[in-house]
């Protein structure tokens, strides 16, 4: 841990950095009353405080390649906050101070609730020791917060908790793909979650601007622009591959920069809930050259076949497969598709997977032990009952119609036959799915089951009479 009162000047590798010169105080902290203290300030109040002064290092928080993240208490504002420090001994730390410049000037622009403010880029006298100030977030990863749900006993409460959290982490990616900026490294790891629910998506350090090719005109947002002496650097090069191989869409693997696109980023939020489902992102490997190849051959196996829990929501397998898809054109063409798809997950029907029949088939037969109930989503049925030798045709149902459900909600066997007519796709709903998209409320549960019973008591009844009046 270092010194406490350490000035901002002794921050690793920062040479008496701040936005002004070092060597001229702020004028609003230097103004003096008619009667000033033996402290140089007004008396009973706080001594002037010189912008050598201002900043105490309390520690390291992070540390990496290209440098390390300390915490720094800001003596005048009276708050903690995070400096991002580069490090002059890295190897090519020109390219990587450029590239700290960068970062900042990017993050600096995306004013959004969901991206961490900078408050301030800093750089030494000496022209080394780059470092930013930014606003401290105090939380944890969503790596760690899934790691914790994945060693406990299955809940669907703490999922949706998560695909919450992905959805503000879509809202700051929609707000950065209209100003022309591209993450590039979206995984669980940059996404932070405070203490009291804040989302925040973390270190736009290999962040892309595209300009025209992403911007969204219409949105009226000012794009985000660079200093002219910050030229694009080696990272942005056709050819070079930047980001985390685990992650990673096709396109960065191949180094194909040209070719990355919003889509890029859509393909992060897949391997991100991916990860919510399995434990690890689509192209884990034991090691960085293995992970790199699965990269770029991109044939992630489907959730349901290496879950992180028994009984994966068919929906979320299905949105996480569709965002991982190999060629652009088959992904979500935004993240606001992706994000709405996510959406409707949580308004209920994401549990239920999708079955086709072919026509003439018998979906479901009288007398049956019921295990499942099913909606139909295109196609037409027929509905048939036999009752003393007779068989009766007791109504044709069609798109959004629902079968099966009494019997799978009183444990009773199938009361009448299903045939489907034509070709017939239904979403198929298990007792157990059920259960989970009722678990909201469990008085949901019980009203719904009550209902059944006595629609089948009724169903009974007309039965007999119709059987009566023959």
């Amino acid at each position: 841990m270092a010194d406490e009162g350490r000035p901002p000047n002794d921050l690793p590798y920062a040479d008496k950095g701040t936005a002004r010169s070092s060597q001229a105080p702020d004028p609003l902290l230097e103004r003096k009353s008619a009667q000033p203290t033996a402290q140089g300030g007004k008396p009973g109040g706080p001594r002037p405080v010189t912008s050598g002064e201002r900043l105490r290092d309390i520690g390291e928080i992070a540390h990496g390649g290209m440098g390390s993240v300390r915490r720094v208490y800001d003596t005048l504002l009276r708050r903690d906050v995070a400096v991002k420090v580069s490090d002059p001994n890295a190897p090519e730390y020109a390219q990587t101070a450029l590239r700290f410049m960068e970062e900042a000037q990017i993050t600096g622009q995306l004013d959004h609730p969901n991206i961490v403010a900078v408050h301030d880029l800093c750089i030494g006298d000496d022209g080394r020791g780059v470092y930013f100030i930014m606003k401290l977030v105090e939380g944890e990863t969503l790596t760690t917060q899934i790691a914790a749900m994945q060693r406990a006993p299955y809940d669907h409460v703490a999922i949706e908790r998560v695909l919450r959290v992905l959805l503000k982490v879509c809202d700051a990616l929609s707000f950065a793909h209209a100003r022309g900026v591209i993450h590039r490294d979206l995984k669980p790891d940059n996404v932070m979650v405070g203490s009291f629910g804040q989302v925040f998506l973390m270190d736009w350090g290999i962040a892309l601007i595209c300009g025209e090719r992403e911007a969204a005109p219409e949105t009226r947002v000012a794009r985000v622009t660079l200093s002219e002496e910050l030229a694009p650097d080696e990272g942005d090069e056709n050819g070079a591959i930047v980001g985390t191989f685990e992650y990673m869409a096709p396109e960065q693997a191949w180094g194909k920069t040209a070719e990355l696109d919003q889509r890029t980023d859509v393909f992060g939020l897949g391997a991100t809930l991916y990860h919510l489902l399995v434990g690890k992102g689509p192209n884990a490997a034991p090691t960085a050259f293995e992970a790199l190849q699965r990269a770029q051959r991109c044939r992630p196996t489907p959730p349901e076949l290496v879950p992180a829990w028994p009984n994966l929501p068919p929906g979320l397998c299905r949105i996480a497969m569709k965002a991982l898809s190999k060629r652009h054109e088959d992904r979500y063409a935004t993240v606001a598709a992706f994000r709405d798809d996510v959406e409707d997950f949580l308004r209920g029907g994401g549990w239920f997977a999708t079955e086709v029949f072919p026509p003439g088939s018998v979906i479901v037969q009288q007398g049956d032990a019921a295990e499942v109930a099913y909606i139909i989503v295109s196609g037409s049925c027929e509905v048939h009952k036999a009752t003393e030798g007779t068989r009766a045709l007791l109504r044709i149902l069609g798109p959004g119609d629902v079968f099966g459900e009494t019997a799978i909600l009183t444990g009773e066997p199938r009361s009448a036959s299903v045939v489907a007519i034509d070709q017939v796709t239904t979403k198929v709903v298990t007792r157990d799915a059920l259960e989970r998209e009722l678990g909201r409320g469990s008085w949901a549960g019980a009203f719904v089951k009550a209902l059944a019973e006595r629609f089948r008591d009724v169903d009974d009844k007309l039965a007999k009479l119709r059987s009566a009046a023959r």
